[in-house]
């Protein structure tokens, strides 16, 4: 069955379908695309080169019609002329500060808990202050109240399973193999099976607890804001199967209530517990601690009694101190790699639950045990949680996949360090890393306070000034550039490509094999000639050469016709002398058509194209 339709039509229809899912992709591309210009330049060549293949294997070939090579040679210039007619709107129409209109703008992106600033980092704004404690210190301020869970019981702000070589932070798909561990909507019942103990938990934040991290205890069953604000920004709260943590995007602050139902697991972890696995990327975070897991863990055989072979020497050999008292003020706050290498390789082993916590986890994920960072507060017996009940702790993950909590008395001890370590002895061991400088702690629980990554953070948004240097080009001579030298340009190197185009398809034409094909080639090189220049000479198979002499504007043109017709036809194929002597005729009557004609239709002949169309 034939088709229908136009041809041009039919050549053009299955590019609709390629236009489709490019827009598609634009649609759903990055607010900042790259390389615009080259992306499009090279769409529209490809697709341009489809319509011509496709245009071309549908057309039928006329007698006298334009070459393969000289049709080829058209098209090669025409994609030439739609790449670089783009430049200008290239150019002229960046602007930086026009947004893009994107669907992921439109739709809700995948939610990325990474973003927000680890609370571990902000450790030290919960410690004792003795003499005139800054604003931002919550050692005695009230946090949130709690009832409904007894004394002693581990409240969770966050759980930390991540480690960058800066930060214990908060991440998705942090446990190799899990498929709940991602931050995620959840409605008011929660499916969440875990065995234990169930309460109903009543929570209500006072003026010393704000962010987005939300206090739970447990495993949640369930849970209902109760405060008119906290019930509004309930669409965003988001919970973690796997970590048992949740986050509140839109915010917390002081008054806001909520109560949920939970399980608190049963079991705790000891040195004959079997290890889940494997371990995460913390593992190989963890690689500037492998002599010192190696060191302090040698006599032990399983896993898990290496883990607690180091708990027993951090508890034993280190000191606790919050780097407050002036004595002690030379143990910094901080858990970034170069901290937690001071801390391990010092004479004096000196820090507080943020030290202890960071470095006890990384130990245990480089000996092979699954281990993450949990910050958190300790129920006391009037319920109300203050900043000196916040605390940090690690959770191990043993082998039916549940985590089990390693609390910070097993690899954290009480005794103060008894006096600084001598200045000769300090810094000595496997890592010479200067500490970082101390810095003032963030103004909310949620607020990051890592020397490093502040430290990187400025000078990633601070770059060096460079000298000003006025424009190249005023104003008006930029634009005129674009809008004006740019076309001209293109259309310079578009007439240029036409001449080429022509003098390459009259070579081919004069050095053919055969020397009556040469001939045939003469005389097309003069009807196209004579159509170039607007004389109105029909070309096709139907039409003899006799015919268009008739209709061309030469007295010579039915000779050369005769001339081309006893070549073509005669008996015998002309000799190389009669080819060459009859293009030299051609020539002359073409260089004579020229000359009749006007300047300005010469100049228009030799960018004509209409010797490339079918007649």
């Amino acid at each position: 069955m034939e088709a229908s339709g136009p041809r041009w039509l039919r050549a053009i229809a299955p590019a609709t379908v390629l236009l489709a899912l490019w827009a598609v992709v634009i649609l759903l591309g990055l607010d900042h695309p790259q390389s615009v210009l080259a992306q499009g330049v090279a769409f529209s060549v490809v697709l341009l080169a489809w319509i011509a293949v496709r245009g071309q294997r549908t057309a039928v070939d006329l007698a006298g019609s334009t070459g393969r090579l000289g049709r080829a040679a058209v098209a090669c210039a025409l994609l030439v002329l739609a790449g670089m007619a783009a430049a200008p709107v290239a150019l002229g129409g960046d602007d930086p500060s026009e947004q893009r209109v994107i669907l992921r703008d439109v739709i809700a992106r995948p939610f990325d808990v990474g973003r927000y600033p680890s609370p571990l980092a902000s450790f030290r704004r919960y410690v004792e202050i003795p003499h005139n404690p800054p604003a931002e210190n919550l050692y005695t301020t009230d946090l949130f109240s709690i009832r409904g869970v007894s004394e002693g019981t581990l409240v969770r702000f966050a759980t930390l399973d991540s480690y960058d070589g800066k930060v214990w932070g908060a991440s998705n798909n942090a446990i190799p193999g899990a498929s709940d561990d991602t931050y995620q909507r959840v409605s008011s019942t929660i499916a969440n099976p875990v065995s234990g103990d169930r309460v109903e938990v009543t929570v209500k934040l006072d003026e010393g607890y704000s962010g987005v991290w939300l206090p739970t205890v447990g495993a949640l069953q369930g849970i209902r804001f109760r405060s008119a604000d906290l019930t509004a920004k309930a669409d965003s709260f988001r919970y973690n199967l796997a970590t048992s943590a949740g986050v509140v995007p839109a915010g917390l602050r002081p008054g806001d209530e909520y109560s949920f139902t939970a399980v608190i697991p049963d079991g705790d972890v000891d040195a004959d517990s079997v290890p889940g696995g494997p371990v995460g990327e913390a593992g190989t975070a963890a690689a500037f601690l492998q002599a010192q897991a190696s060191e302090w863990s040698k006599d032990e055989k399983t896993l898990m009694k290496r883990v607690f072979a180091v708990a027993d020497h951090l508890r034993e050999e280190g000191r606790y101190t919050d780097g407050v008292a002036p004595a002690e003020q030379v143990y910094h706050a901080g858990h970034s790699q170069g901290r937690l290498a001071e801390f391990v390789n010092s004479p004096i082993i000196a820090g507080n639950d943020e030290q202890y916590a960071a470095t006890m986890a990384l130990l245990a994920n480089q000996i092979g045990v699954p281990a993450r960072v949990v910050m958190g507060a300790v129920v006391p017996r009037n319920g109300v949680v203050r900043g000196s009940d916040v605390a940090a702790w690690v959770e191990i993950q043993v082998s039916d996949g549940s985590w089990r909590t390693l609390p910070t008395s097993a690899f954290m001890g009480s005794q103060r360090p008894a006096k600084l370590p001598p200045e000769s002895q300090q810094n000595v061991g496997g890592t010479n890393v200067p500490p970082p400088a101390p810095i003032p702690p963030p103004t909310t629980a949620g607020d990051q306070a890592d020397v490093d990554v502040k430290a990187d953070k400025a000078k990633s948004d601070d770059p060096k000034p460079s000298p000003e240097k006025g424009p190249l080009l005023p104003g008006w001579a930029r634009a005129l550039v674009i809008y004006g030298g740019i076309p001209l340009a293109v259309l310079g190197l578009f007439a240029a490509g036409i001449i080429v185009a022509k003098a390459v398809r009259r070579r081919l034409r004069r050095r053919s094999p055969r020397t009556s094909t040469q001939v045939a080639g003469a005389w097309r090189e003069l009807v196209d000639h004579a159509r170039d220049l607007g004389q109105p000479v029909a070309a096709g198979g139907v039409v003899t050469r006799r015919e268009q002499s008739v209709q061309m504007a030469s007295t010579t043109a039915p000779t050369l016709a005769r001339r081309a017709d006893g070549y073509v036809f005669g008996p015998e194929p002309p000799p190389m002398s009669a080819a060459d002597s009859f293009w030299g005729d051609v020539t002359a009557e073409r260089r004579a058509m020229s000359s009749a004609a006007s300047r300005s239709r010469r100049l228009l002949a030799a960018v004509s194209l209409r010797t490339f169309r079918r007649s």
